[in-house]
């Protein structure tokens, strides 16, 4: 069989996929995350060094800015490429699932597995919004799966690990724990070569910080300052009770019984192949669970990868009876998948909901971002910018949004929001109204009063610009 035709499976689904959540969605403002390397990207194609270091700046992601790079020379639907391009990385993710499963276990296993990845509404989420945890996910699964077709393989894993890790730190142990377990198989030349590929990531970023910022461990200070300054949960104490509860909010309620059921029965009928993804959602969560030791704030995100390797146990859970000879054992599993089917067929009703959910919040912030943009991109805002480059945000929210649609140099945005800077000679602030009441309930709006002599020189349903006197 050529390369084209065993790739083509993986790649219909990526991209079936990756068509039906945007059009039943259409997805088109990016997170956070993804919007500033959007920026920095822009800053780099303008000559300029991003600004890492911008008011609640987050963490930076060296390939998530570089794939920015490759979506700039899109305009306007630079946006729209990285959304799709991380849906494509999605619907990648739902195809290894079911690759995993299938070869640890069986078709059907890996179909399961596969159907509950897809239908995740947190998972969804993060592919619709960009978020990089979803072609982190991808290579991760991918890297497993090389390894499981061929142990020890090497080089490979290695190096879907390594693009991995440009893209979250996670990576770097996962790549260190695997080098450790192909040492004994390698002669001095291979363990060189692993050693090299393990550490490539984390010296590529820790080279781009430093070339940055000056400080190689920028990323680790920077995440642990945002997570003080966001009030982040960052308590070893927390690890327990947040890590059950992002599972579960991952996963949802018919997996949080099935995947322990599923857990038997690889500890009973499936010990050997399960070793593998085990002993990586163990490796992953352990990582997790040691970052507030950094400072290092706990985010549900952060178990995503996990999450998705734990759905091959609900697909034994499902399943795994099929592997079984006929017999007292294989009747009893079968009506124990028989069971955890109807748990996730009653849910089905507040699953709905739950999509529902994700669909209503991207349409309200959806509208909130729009108007946003209208605003930045409205001709009185960019001639008051012009002449004052210095606009001042209410709190952190909006200010990736306003720089780059305004296309301004780094540090011609900030905000007042505690104390981070100065009020500048713009000051943007959203409106109180249907549109922006989710992403700014009453207790967090920000209470910042306009200057004296300031006038409103823009305002729409969600947002107001006004201007210093000989601003606008």
């Amino acid at each position: 069989m050529t390369t084209a035709r065993r790739l083509a499976p993986a790649a219909a689904t990526s991209v079936l996929v990756a068509i039906a959540l945007d059009l039943i969605y259409g997805p088109w403002f990016l997170n956070y995350d993804a919007r500033y390397a959007l920026l920095w990207a822009q800053d780099l194609a303008n000559g300029h060094a991003p600004e890492y270091t911008a008011d609640f700046a987050p963490t930076p992601h060296p390939l998530q800015t570089a794939f920015g790079l490759l979506a700039l020379p899109f305009g306007a639907a630079s946006d729209d490429v990285l959304v799709f391009a991380t849906l494509l990385a999605f619907g990648a993710l739902v195809y290894l699932a079911f690759a995993l499963g299938r070869e640890l276990y069986s078709p059907w296993v890996g179909l399961v597995a596969a159907l509950v990845v897809l239908t995740r509404p947190a998972m969804e989420r993060d592919a619709l919004l960009a978020y990089q945890d979803v072609p982190f996910a991808a290579l991760v699964v991918g890297a497993v799966l090389a390894e499981a077709r061929k142990p020890r393989r090497g080089t490979l894993v290695l190096a879907l690990l390594a693009v991995a890790g440009l893209l979250r730190p996670e990576a770097w142990v996962l790549s260190g724990l695997y080098v450790l377990w192909i040492w004994r198989d390698r002669d001095t030349a291979g363990r060189a070569a692993a050693i090299a590929i393990a550490a490539a990531a984390p010296l590529i970023w820790a080279a781009s910080d430093w070339a940055v910022t000056g400080d190689p461990l920028h990323s680790l200070h920077g995440t642990a300052d945002l997570a003080i300054a966001n009030d982040r949960r960052r308590s070893i104490t927390d690890v327990p009770y947040w890590t059950a509860q992002y599972f579960g909010y991952a996963l949802r309620e018919p997996l949080v019984l099935g995947v322990p059921i599923g857990l038997v029965f690889a500890w009973k009928h499936a010990r050997r192949p399960s070793y593998l993804p085990l002993a990586v959602v163990v490796a992953m969560v352990a990582v997790f669970a040691v970052g507030p030791i950094f400072g290092l704030p706990l985010i549900r995100r952060y178990i995503a990868t996990p999450a998705v390797l734990l759905t091959l146990f609900y697909g034994l859970a499902v399943a795994g009876w099929l592997l079984l000879p006929r017999g007292r054992a294989r009747t009893g599993w079968m009506a124990v998948g028989a069971l955890s089917v109807l748990l996730s067929v009653a849910y089905i009703p507040w699953h709905y909901d739950l999509l529902s959910t994700v669909e209503r919040r991207l349409d309200k912030d959806g509208v909130l971002y729009g108007d946003l943009q209208e605003a930045m991109e409205a001709p009185q805002v960019r001639a008051a910018f012009a002449a004052c480059p210095d606009l001042t945000a209410g709190d952190h929210r909006p200010m990736p949004y306003a720089r780059f649609w305004l296309d301004g140099a780094p540090g011609t945005v900030s905000t007042v929001e505690g104390g981070a800077s100065p009020m500048g000679k713009l000051l943007l602030m959203p409106v109180k109204g249907a549109s922006t009441a989710r992403i700014y309930p009453p207790r967090i709006f920000p209470k910042v009063k306009t200057p004296a002599g300031f006038r409103t020189i823009y305002a729409n349903r969600s947002w107001r610009v006004s201007a210093a006197p000989g601003c606008g």
